[in-house]
């Protein structure tokens, strides 16, 4: 199964067969360490004795033929009834050892894509890497697939691999023995004199499985590289499908319709091409396989007619090195008759060990020119000299320096073109690319507030739920006093909410998902943009209620965001690059219009004189 080099300029060469192998190895044989251990050790224990005893049914069965046979040549009528009246009790056993297998075998496969995907997947969802991974500019394509699809593909064969494996060689063991015991050798005349050949059916099994093994491994090189290229197109087209499924109403409205399905096309005729080339690779290699298959039953009777005839074998005999023959052929040649399962493992084996190196480097090929994310000292917001740049090295914005004490409410406007996506995620620890400082309070939970909340398919409760589940009457009370008391009796209705509600029901739901959150740090994109004035700023009040001393940051031009903040940075593009044009981010009260929204709540909530909830501390130093 070799492998082209590439060619000058197309990026490294990529692993052997061989490194894909132990590679996968290392990534997955921790599933028989630490809490599964126990588990994994019995169902592979399990598993192996299942298999070892098959091939001593084999072997009995084997050997029952030979009696039988014999037998019916004698015409030994007794013999031939007690051999009949014992085959039912192997059969039975034959089945039983059946049941075994199968009970052991799919159980540990079960288990084992279990580990593996779980692993993958934390590795993947986890400290929002999925996310990360797609800014990096090296995530493989659709990991997704890789999790859901290809682990299966790379864990259940090699289970059956393992158990064709050791059948193989106990088999050959076992029936080698057969042929070398009824066999024996073969006297050949020559000439004045003879040649004696002995164990003559063991070495003629030996020989023809090496050919045959030649023969398939030269012809089916190519199968591997082939199969990837196939997992690859199937997974592209997925994507493609999916794509106008996610984007249906925006494609039907702008009749964009045309211009996706040439697009599916074009996928589907790339993935047909690599279809048509490894059905080519694999007429040839059945070719062989066919015939081979053909001959197998024959070849042995073959070699064993001349001592029949001489009356130096019994048909129970031919019978048995007959059986014995394909047996052993079939154990020499077992890596031929899987080597199409093998091509397709170690594409899916590759796709897996892709995927799982791009979140190993992502962990580890941290830049020492990026961002450095500190805690604050005195619990504010710093922005230090901060540039973020794409990952080509194009600044997005360059030299911010800003501080938002705790409270604040800080409204970023003007043209940020690009620069706005970078630095909320700069913010929230997502943006890998840029220099600079960002100081967030010490063990702040960072919020963000998106334009549009993308709901999970199912409750709203999951909706809403955070990393602690909260009572039902918690989420109802946020539900209500955002607007949405309708949906409070819907906590548990089960519904595709993304098209189920509308747009400014779902940025509604959106801000009281991230009061439910209890956020240090709020950053809020474009987040009312679907609301009145009025509408925006008692939402935005009811949020600053809640977090009286968390640090908002309203991104964009939505409604509501210029007469709710306190403090104001304005941005200006030149060159492509956004930097401060203007800036209000001196310590001050909140904006007279939360104020009053906020007093008309606590009158409504809480009548007794509390004091005002938005007192903004100040600030040290920034620096």
């Amino acid at each position: 199964m070799l492998k082209p080099a590439a060619a000058p300029g197309q990026g490294p060469t990529p692993p052997s067969d061989r490194q894909v192998a132990r590679r996968f190895a290392v990534l997955t044989s921790g599933f028989w360490r630490g809490a599964t251990a126990r588990t994994a050790c019995f169902w592979t224990l399990s598993l192996a004795a299942s298999v070892i005893v098959t091939v001593f049914v084999n072997v009995t069965v084997n050997r029952w033929n030979g009696w039988f046979f014999d037998a019916l040549e004698k015409k030994d009528a007794q013999s031939a009834l007690t051999a009949m009246a014992v085959f039912p009790v192997l059969a039975v056993i034959v089945a039983g050892v059946g049941v075994g297998i199968l009970v052991t075998r799919e159980t540990l496969q079960v288990h084992w894509r279990q580990w593996v995907t779980a692993k993958l997947a934390d590795g993947w969802v986890g400290e929002r890497r999925f996310y990360r991974l797609s800014l990096s500019g090296y995530e493989p394509a659709n990991p997704e697939y890789r999790i859901a699809d290809d682990v299966r593909w790379a864990t259940e064969p090699l289970v059956d691999f393992a158990i064709g494996l050791l059948s193989a060689l106990i088999t050959i063991i076992m029936f080698i023995e057969i042929l070398w015991e009824i066999g024996g050798g073969l006297t050949v005349p020559v000439g004045d004199g003879v040649i004696i050949i002995p164990a003559y059916l063991v070495l003629a099994a030996i020989v023809y499985a090496v050919v045959v093994s030649a023969l398939i491994t030269f012809v089916g090189r190519r199968l591997p590289g082939l199969a990837a290229a196939r997992n690859e197109g199937e997974a592209r087209l997925r994507f493609s499908l999916m794509r106008i499924r996610d984007h249906g109403e925006a494609i039907a409205l702008a009749r964009a319709e045309a211009g996706e399905r040439r697009a599916v096309a074009r996928t589907y005729d790339s993935l047909a091409q690599r279809w048509l080339a490894m059905i080519r690779q694999r007429g040839r290699l059945t070719w062989i396989t066919n015939g081979s298959s053909a001959l197998v039953p024959v070849v042995p009777l073959l070699l064993a007619a001349p001592k029949y005839l001489s009356g130096e074998m019994s048909l129970g005999g031919v019978v048995q090195v007959a059986a014995a023959f394909v047996a052993v052929q079939n154990a020499f040649n077992w890596v031929l008759d899987n080597f199409m399962r093998i091509a397709e493992w170690l594409a899916a084996a590759r796709r897996v060990n892709e995927l799982a190196d791009a979140l190993e480097r992502l962990g580890a090929g941290q830049s020492d020119d990026r961002l450095a994310v500190l805690p604050s000292p005195d619990g504010c917001l710093r922005l230090a000299e901060v540039t973020l740049t794409d990952r080509d090295g194009r600044n997005l914005v360059a030299d911010l320096d800003m501080v938002a004490p705790p409270g604040a409410t800080l409204h970023v406007s003007g043209e940020l073109g690009l620069g706005k996506a970078a630095l909320i995620q700069a913010v929230a620890g997502l943006w890998p690319w840029g220099r600079g400082e960002i100081a967030l309070p010490a063990a702040s939970q960072v919020t963000i507030v998106p334009h549009t909340l993308h709901l999970t398919e199912g409750s709203l409760r999951a909706v809403l739920d955070t990393a602690q589940p909260l009572p039902t009457e918690r989420l109802t009370d946020a539900l209500r006093r955002y607007g949405l008391s309708s949906l409070a009796q819907r906590l548990d209705e089960h519904n595709d909410w993304d098209k189920a509600l509308a747009t400014g029901d779902r940025q509604r739901l959106a801000l009281a998902r991230a009061e439910l959150e209890a956020p240090d740090v709020l950053l809020l994109d474009e987040a009312t943009s679907a609301l009145e004035v009025d509408a925006a700023l008692d939402l935005i009040a009811e949020l600053r209620a809640a977090r009286p001393d968390a640090i908002m940051l309203l991104m964009g031009q939505s409604a509501g965001f210029t007469e709710a903040a306190s403090h104001r940075l304005v941005m200006k593009r030149a060159g492509g690059v956004a930097r401060m044009a203007g800036h209000d981010t001196e310590p001050k009260t909140h904006s007279p219009h939360l104020e009053e929204r906020a007093s008309a709540r606590v009158s409504k909530d809480a009548p007794e004189d509390t004091g005002s909830s938005f007192e903004t501390p100040l600030c040290g130093s920034s620096g």
